[in-house]
C-alpha cells in the first residue's frame, strides 16, 4: 500500500497565479495582524490612562473627605465652646464689651 501523502495533486491554476493568490493572503494575514496589533497597543494605553485616572480622583477624594473630617471637628469644638459660653454667660458679657 502506497501512502496517500506521497501522491503529487496536480493543479489547473498556473502556478504564478498560485504564488500571486498565496502573496496576496499572506499579505492581508499580514496587514490584519498589525491593526490588531495596534488595537490591542490603544486599549493597552487606554487602560492605563483610566488606572492614573482613576488613582488620581481617589487619592484627591481621600484629601477631601480627610479635610472634610478635620473641619466637622474643628466646627464641633467651636459649636462645643460656644455652648459653654453662652451656658457660663461669657457670652453675654462678651456682648457687652463690643
Amino acid at each position: 500500500m502506497e501512502g496517500a501523502g506521497n501522491e503529487r495533486v496536480a493543479y489547473s491554476t498556473p502556478l504564478r497565479v498560485q504564488v500571486w493568490f498565496l502573496g496576496r493572503s499572506r499579505d492581508k494575514w499580514k496587514q490584519k495582524a498589525k491593526a490588531r496589533k495596534e488595537e490591542s497597543k490603544r486599549w493597552r494605553n487606554r487602560a492605563a490612562d483610566v488606572s492614573k485616572s482613576r488613582d488620581r480622583w481617589r487619592r484627591e477624594a481621600d484629601q477631601l473627605r480627610q479635610r472634610v473630617e478635620e473641619l466637622e471637628a474643628q466646627n464641633t469644638a467651636l459649636s462645643n465652646q460656644l455652648a459653654a459660653e453662652k451656658k457660663d454667660g461669657l457670652g453675654a458679657l462678651a456682648g457687652l464689651q463690643r
